[in-house]
């Protein structure tokens, strides 16, 4: 007998999901992939300001220019999947509780689901920034480097409400000795907005996201959820009860997410590398 935890437990599956994800704060959910493996979005480029000339006849307003678009393809490419059994036997030998399909199914969950589209996204994001930063950072640069970057953002004349950082908690130990920084380190109970938010620098909510789950070397990275849409298509968890050929428990998983990136939306993404830029890069 097959037990379908997207359909008799959604609501507690998906709050474990939404509780542990720290990158939910810096996506959307506006693009609709329903149907569909690709997706393109069509964006309309923009007309010149011209001199406005009262004598000019039929042309008063300048020379007429046909709107040109620009087309992004997104195709979503993230299908994860897991199994495991639990041995009838080995569950009768255990103590009552320790090898609950339900708790392991949890901590599979906890422990391996979320971290790993954390992971992914800031991956992704760190990729497609429009501004990229490398430098050696210290007690005395940290927040100087973060307002830069900050700044690079805001001279793109994107909205300064709404951002959020991503940062490794190396990258908040120097910000917290950096003289420059004058914010609290830490923030009442009805200030906090996003999970994993420790404070806020610049203006922007500062997110402590654990060194492994972010590129290497990566000290932060500042965006806003309009820049990025992360659709989670499909996300399914089955219990079986003792399937044909296993005594016991056979649990499955599979989830099927992407993010991606707007190109006319780049340059509101900034990633911090802590260290000098790679060669490869300079080539």
């Amino acid at each position: 007998m097959a037990i379908n935890l997207a359909e008799k437990y959604s609501n507690q599956v998906d709050e474990v999901i939404r509780r542990g994800l720290l990158s939910s704060a810096g996506v959307n959910n506006d693009v609709e992939f329903g149907g569909a493996q690709t997706v393109k979005v069509y964006s309309l480029d923009t007309a010149p300001l011209n001199d406005y000339n009262a004598n000019g006849g039929m042309n008063r307003y300048g020379q007429p220019v046909e709107l040109e678009d620009t087309v992004q393809e997104m195709k979503m490419t993230q299908q994860k999947s897991f199994t495991f059994t639990i041995d009838k036997t080995f569950e009768a030998d255990s103590p009552e509780g320790v090898r609950s399909a339900g708790k392991a199914l949890q901590r599979q969950i906890e422990q391996v689901i979320i971290p790993a589209i954390d992971t992914y996204r800031f991956s992704v994001l760190a990729d497609k920034a429009g501004t990229r930063i490398y430098t050696e950072l210290t007690a005395d640069n940290a927040y100087d480097t973060f307002v830069a970057a900050n700044t690079a953002i805001t001279d793109e004349e994107f909205p300064v409400e709404g951002r959020v950082a991503f940062c490794s908690n190396d990258f908040i130990e120097l910000l917290k000795k950096d003289g420059g920084f004058t914010k609290a380190t830490e923030l009442a109970q009805d200030r906090i907005v996003f999970k994993g938010m420790v404070g806020d620098c610049d203006g922007v909510a500062i997110i402590a996201v654990p060194k492994r789950r972010l590129p290497e070397d990566t000290a932060f990275i500042i965006t806003h959820p309009m820049c990025a849409p992360a659709p989670v298509k499909l996300q399914e968890y089955k219990i079986h009860r003792d399937p044909p050929g296993i005594a016991g428990t056979l649990v499955e998983g599979l989830l099927y997410h992407d993010i991606f990136v707007f190109d006319k939306k780049k340059k509101a993404v900034a990633v911090c590398f802590n260290g000098e830029e790679p060669e490869e890069n300079n080539g």
